[in-house]
């Protein structure tokens, strides 16, 4: 993908059929509302320096189409990130720009059409909501994993002493110098001796925060031990606290994640999923309870344009709490993939290549019928392993699949 500011801004209103707006990998300053006609979103393997604009966008797969009033490249304009996509006109189409960076265009657009705010947000709850899962997966597999590796060093070594109890080891023999001279074994002898280090694996994604908000916005109190949210019931309201302390309750014996500082959201991402459909499905994931007497601005799901109506400041603040999320949730997942990749190549990788190494090495041994037993024991857990990195490698590639 060619990575580039755009050297035409192309921030016309209008586009005539086949025009396109940006193309993938470009970086642009600018989210778009449709304001007539119709537009393609559409993703290329190939970038258009390699096809050409025309090849690229006839050959590019389409991921939808943005109609009157809807909007595209709002996430990525406003993460100042390339654009995942390409957009082209499919009739005589026009679109409204809106400056991703400047807090009071954007607090303007919002008081004079508060669904253009709405509709920010509903795309990133919507992101959000894909991240937040992929970041869970990758950190369960991480502790999985590490799990996994463990049981696997012992199963290297429980081989390599199956193999001395056949062979003599004062007889210099080759296999059992083949099987620890492996890097495989000082590897395995290494994640035994690290087996009983605790590490914090309970990194978590902290709330959004909407910064200062006047006295005069309307707020709830509510006493401690109150329940805010409750888990498994639908998201019809969404809380911007300002004073107190809430928990979400994590069960499983894990502490609870305190939600401390003041302007801190809770509950928007089913609020706004909720938003996008005719029938609100989205459910809360987590009880939230008030762990001190708080106050909050309380936003019902029915409410939410009326209320950033009269109050587009906290619109604003309220997408660039979401976008910071979404920034540190990113960066959440790639210091968990980072790891997961160490766990990967640096330790599974290096048990796997000696498990096989050794299993073919044996398996070659026909003069010996007594090493076909741990022959097949490497081998056995030559395929489990290949089969668990395999899986892992899949739980990584999820990260293609969230769209923007």
């Amino acid at each position: 993908m060619q990575v580039g500011v755009m050297n035409e801004t192309k921030e016309r209103s209008s586009y005539a059929p086949g025009d396109h707006v940006f193309l993938q990998g470009e970086v642009v300053p600018s989210f778009f509302k449709v304001t007539s006609g119709r537009f393609a979103k559409v993703f290329s393997k190939k970038s258009a320096r390699e096809l050409g604009v025309r090849r690229m966008l006839n050959e590019a797969d389409l991921i939808g189409i943005v109609s009157h009033q809807e909007l595209f490249g709002e996430i990525e304009a406003l993460m100042g990130q390339p654009q995942g996509f390409s957009v082209f006109a499919l009739d005589p189409s026009s679109v409204e720009p809106v400056p991703a960076k400047s807090h009071e265009t954007l607090q303007h657009v919002f008081a004079s059409d508060p669904r253009v705010g709405v509709r920010a947000c509903i795309s990133f709850a919507r992101y959000m909501k894909q991240f937040f899962a992929y970041f869970a997966g990758i950190a369960r597999e991480e502790v999985e994993l590490e799990a996994f590796i463990r049981s696997t060093a012992r199963d290297y070594m429980a081989g390599v002493n199956e193999l001395a109890g056949i062979v003599c080891p004062a007889v210099n023999d080759p296999d059992l110098n083949a099987a620890t001279s492996h890097k495989a074994y000082e590897t395995a002898r290494e994640i035994l001796r690290q087996a009983d280090l605790k590490r914090n694996t309970n990194a978590s994604v902290a709330c959004g925060v909407v910064s200062y908000i006047g006295k005069e916005v309307k707020m709830q109190t509510f006493k401690a031990g109150t329940l805010l949210c409750k888990e498994g019931t639908i998201g019809d309201k969404l809380f911007i606290i300002t004073e107190g302390v809430a928990e979400v309750v994590t069960g499983g014996g894990t502490p609870n994640i305190r939600i401390e500082a003041p302007g801190s959201i809770v509950g928007e991402i089913a609020v706004f999923l909720n938003l996008d459909t005719e029938v609100p499905d989205m459910r809360r994931t987590a009880d939230v309870i008030c762990a001190t007497d708080l106050t909050a601005i309380v936003v019902h799901l029915s409410q939410v344009e009326e209320f950033f109506l009269k109050q587009p400041e906290i619109m604003t603040k309220m997408l660039m709490a979401m976008v910071n999320r979404s920034e540190n949730t990113q960066k959440l997942c790639e210091n968990s993939e980072r790891l997961l990749k160490d766990l990967l190549y640096k330790r599974l990788g290096i048990l796997l290549e000696g498990l096989n190494s050794m299993a073919k090495r044996l398996a070659d041994r026909n003069d010996k019928i007594a090493l076909v037993r741990p022959a097949a024991f490497f081998a056995q857990r030559a395929r489990a392993v290949y089969n668990r990195f395999k899986e892992s490698l899949n739980i990584l590639a999820a990260k293609n699949t969230i769209k923007t």
